[in-house]
């Protein structure tokens, strides 16, 4: 099985700590290593670095190789220009499918908090058996839900594919946004429906004839890029052909739009680590809730999260449900139940010409 690391995005949720060309998989926010650097750590029991692939955006190509100074080069899969997940795996899959015929891939996100290591690793192993029966398939690992969760995409389980060991593997009856509270509580107390981790498992060869059938324009970029590997004009393929297509998510793109998607029910201690709101999910709080990193003094706070820069004291006195986030240049404070709103922050950033430089 080969290996690849999504870290591309910009986790415009987690803003002002994540920024463009400092996304959260670069920070170390649950602990002493990065995300990205806890994502390699986590899979190192079954893929050395010559099966393991980091796939990223141009402007976070240095810091990749600054946190993963031992990752081969030819090894990190850069895109030219954010177009979301569909053409980032597009791009993958013609890679790895050049370099490796009929290979199997897990492909993993980089910003996820994996409480039970162990567990997800022996359900990539599950997932790989699974495709051994159906090579056609393609794998998603669903998470069991914890709460009902309005942050997240579900998807709904249809009846058993097959089994694998004592392992069941069922079939995706339906892929969801992510649902208002009502709808949230319905799904979880069901018990059909799992949490849509954004982690899976396919053969490359069979998303390449997906996207022909479904995504032609993702198709005619892979195409492309497979008759330039091994040659000179790779580096200058991907660069013209990458940023033509459009921004689209492997969801929309083809796992909605196909029959044959299983899913794997998972217990791993699963977290998007999505929001400020998520992070008091996974990290310790005090006894009346609250999450502070750096010189912070509670004062009668309840349910904060606080981050602060060094050497800034930040003081909290008798507020409760909030998140403050001071980076030295921003300051963010919001309810902590409201976090999924700093991607508006963000996106009303982006369209200021004089605060662009804060995104």
């Amino acid at each position: 099985m080969k290996i690849v690391i999504r870290a591309g995005g910009i986790g415009s949720r987690l803003w002002p700590y994540s920024r463009r060309d400092q996304a959260k998989q670069f920070h170390a926010l649950v602990g002493p290593c990065t995300m990205l650097q806890d994502a390699v750590l986590r899979v190192a029991p079954i893929a050395g670095l010559d099966d393991l692939f980091v796939s990223t955006g141009a402007s976070q190509a240095a810091r990749v190789r600054e946190q993963l100074p031992d990752l081969p080069a030819d090894h990190l899969i850069v895109e030219p220009a954010l177009r979301n997940t569909g053409p980032a795996v597009g791009l993958e899959c013609a890679l790895l499918e050049s370099m490796y015929p009929g290979c199997t891939v897990a492909s993993l996100g980089s910003d996820n908090y994996i409480g039970r290591p162990e567990e997800m690793l022996r359900l990539l192993g599950v997932a790989a058996a699974a495709l051994a029966q159906d090579p056609t398939a393609l794998i998603t690992i669903g998470v069991k839900p914890t709460r009902p969760e309005t942050g997240y995409g579900y998807l709904r389980k249809g009846e058993m594919a097959c089994r694998v060991g004592d392992d069941p593997v069922y079939r995706v009856a339906q892929f969801t946004e992510k649902p208002d509270l009502a709808r949230a509580e319905a799904w979880v107390a069901s018990g059909d429906y799992l949490w849509n981790s954004n982690l899976f498992v396919w053969r490359p060869a069979t998303l390449i004839e997906l996207f022909r059938r479904l995504a032609p324009e993702i198709h005619r970029m892979v195409v492309a890029v497979q008759a330039a590997v091994g040659t000179p004009a790779l580096g200058a393929t991907i660069a013209a052909t990458y940023p033509t297509v459009a921004e689209v998510a492997i969801d929309n793109a083809i796992l909605e739009r196909y029959d044959r998607v299983l899913t794997l029910e998972a217990d791993i201690g699963w977290s998007d680590i999505g929001s400020w709101g998520a992070l008091a999910d996974v990290l310790p709080v005090d006894e009346a809730g609250n999450l502070c990193r750096g010189d912070v003094v509670s004062l009668g706070a309840r349910q904060v999260t606080a981050y602060g820069p060094a050497g800034k004291l930040m003081v909290l006195v008798d507020v409760e449900n909030l998140v403050v986030v001071d980076t030295g240049d921003a300051l963010l404070v919001c309810p902590r139940d409201r976090t999924q709103r700093v991607k508006d922050v963000v996106n009303y950033l982006q369209r200021d010409p004089e605060r662009q430089r804060f995104v």
